[in-house]
């Protein structure tokens, strides 16, 4: 019987894809016990849209948020952490460029956010379980 993996939401922005690919093909190559998921948006940034986020994180134990250059600027980024929070789930931000620190997108705690790190990531998330 297979155990129930946790699941953690990424929110980023569409042109830090790459990261999220990125720590969902290493979660995958070191079989990570957690399940990443994401609601990207190819539709408006709409009430349609939140409704159907908000389902896909309350599926989650919580969110990583990916912090790129621009990331701080993205209004769904801002809904997404507020969300995560309202519904009281775990939450941290990785910063994605190596050697660089981007603005820290509104909501999430300094406190909370790390480098790009898989040892790290991997210690952030076994708090979750």
């Amino acid at each position: 019987m297979d155990m129930e993996r946790p699941r953690a939401f990424i929110s980023f922005r569409m042109e830090d894809r790459w990261a999220r690919d990125f720590l969902k093909e290493h979660a995958r190559d070191t079989k990570d016990a957690v399940e990443f998921i994401d609601y990207s948006i190819h539709d408006p940034f709409d009430s349609s849209w939140k409704r159907q986020c908000k389902l896909r994180i309350a599926e989650t134990k919580g969110t990583i948020v990916l912090i790129g250059a621009t990331t701080h600027q993205s209004e769904p980024v801002e809904w997404e952490i507020k969300e995560t929070l309202e519904q009281g789930h775990q939450i941290f931000g990785i910063q994605v460029n190596d050697g660089e620190t981007h603005p820290l997108p509104k909501g999430i705690p300094s406190e909370s956010v790390i480098r790009w790190d898989f040892a790290q990531i991997s210690s952030w998330l076994s708090t979750w379980v």
